[in-house]
């Protein structure tokens, strides 16, 4: 008698095998797609709401706002805040916001430049005003990707910020 494997035994073994692999490969699937793709998303988020939290800050201790200094304006992709001695300018282009600071007294011309990462993110400000005076900004932010063939838009959040919060409060 030869050894072996009869017909019927071979598509008993790949039927099962079939009947395994489907859920083997969503597992596959998530673990190599899906969560580095969650990871990603979860670090841009990360990374905006540390620049937030920066943007917070600088206005809170902002004089106000300034329309345009040096060869800056303030538009949709440019925010410019007025501090006690300097002026501040964040900068959203290429995946990135840069966030630079400039002198305006005697005290050097120096720019120092921090930048975020913010891999698919958008963030979108908007200042608010009463009789013609800058007195906040609101920042609209998200992380949108295209995912086979349709936008994905995570993480969206509103954000409002008065300018001189904190030097009223020191009052």
């Amino acid at each position: 008698m030869r050894k072996g494997y009869s017909i019927i035994q071979l598509l008993v073994i790949i039927f099962v095998f079939s009947l395994l692999g489907a859920p083997l490969a969503r597992l596959l699937t998530a673990t190599l797609r899906d969560i580095p793709r969650s990871y990603r998303m979860i670090e841009a988020n990360t990374s905006m709401l540390s620049a937030l939290k920066q943007i917070r800050r600088d206005v809170n201790a902002a004089k106000g706002f300034a329309k345009s200094f040096d060869n800056y304006i303030t538009n949709n992709e440019t925010l410019l805040i007025e501090a006690a001695n300097n002026v501040i300018c964040y900068q959203f282009k290429d995946g990135q916001l840069l966030r630079l600071k400039f002198a305006t007294s005697g005290t050097g011309t120096g720019e120092e430049i921090r930048r975020w990462p913010i891999r698919h993110g958008k963030i979108e400000w908007r200042l608010w005003q009463e009789d013609s005076k800058d007195y906040a900004v609101e920042i609209n932010s998200c992380i949108e990707r295209e995912i086979e063939g349709r936008l994905d838009i995570k993480m969206a959040n509103s954000y409002v910020y008065f300018a001189g919060i904190s030097q009223e409060s020191a009052n």
